[in-house]
């Protein structure tokens, strides 16, 4: 599970635009995962920050 950091600028999604089916824009997500999280108890501390397009995404509860 990753914790959204920032919300940016709706922009142009490369995965409709490439394939010449609009450009889809989307808001772009900056979001924060433990490595714990990604590789397991084992791993070495640290945090990742990816910035990802909203389609990308899915809500947990």
């Amino acid at each position: 599970m990753g914790f959204i950091e920032s919300l940016q600028p709706a922009a142009v999604l490369p995965d409709t635009n490439a394939l010449f089916q609009g450009e889809n824009p989307q808001h772009v997500y900056s979001v924060r995962f433990e490595s714990h999280e990604l590789w397991g108890a084992d791993a070495e501390p640290f945090a990742l920050t990816a910035d990802l397009y909203e389609s990308y995404l899915e809500t947990t509860a």
